[in-house]
């Protein structure tokens, strides 16, 4: 057990996820800097491959992003090779954008496999990836309620979210 407090942990916990937010933004920027994208439409993509398919509206609403300027970037990103358009199979007037198999060459290249993955956690157990994936998690559900305050803030100010 460690023999530091609980008040010198919480701040130096925080210290280490900003230090990863801002290891894990550099290099996505490195990497969209690399393949010629903005990060916005580098962030769509990434979207796109956690999320699947899914319509141009869908992906502007989770892109925070008005809807004539996601045409615009899945035009750029369609010329590039990484996304295309496609028919719904399901409803035949819906079309939806996906990632396109360049891109998940390229991201292999770039990211790394699955295998590659599995050996960096091959240190922990079961017990503290099920952790792990909690916490992250439970980040995630954090970050998504400080924008709703955010959201929430800039309407009391008359500011357009």
């Amino acid at each position: 057990m460690s023999k530091r407090s609980r008040n010198e942990l919480i701040p130096e916990f925080i210290a280490a996820i900003r230090a990863s937010q801002t290891a894990t933004d550099a290099f996505d920027h490195a990497v969209a800097d690399y393949v010629g994208l903005d990060r916005t439409a580098y962030r769509c993509l990434d979207i796109l491959d956690q999320e699947g398919p899914m319509t141009a509206g869908g992906l502007a609403e989770r892109a925070r992003l008005s809807p004539g300027a996601m045409t615009a970037l899945l035009d750029r990103l369609e010329q590039r090779g990484f996304a295309r358009r496609t028919r719904d199979t399901k409803d035949r007037r819906r079309v939806l954008v996906e990632v396109t198999p360049q891109l998940r060459r390229m991201a292999a290249q770039l990211y790394g496999t699955p295998d590659e993955g599995a050996d960096a956690l091959a240190a922990y157990t079961n017990e503290q990836l099920e952790f792990l994936i909690g916490f992250l998690r439970g980040n995630v559900a954090y970050q998504e309620e400080r924008m709703r305050r955010l959201d929430a803030l800039k309407a009391e100010e008359g500011i357009e979210a």
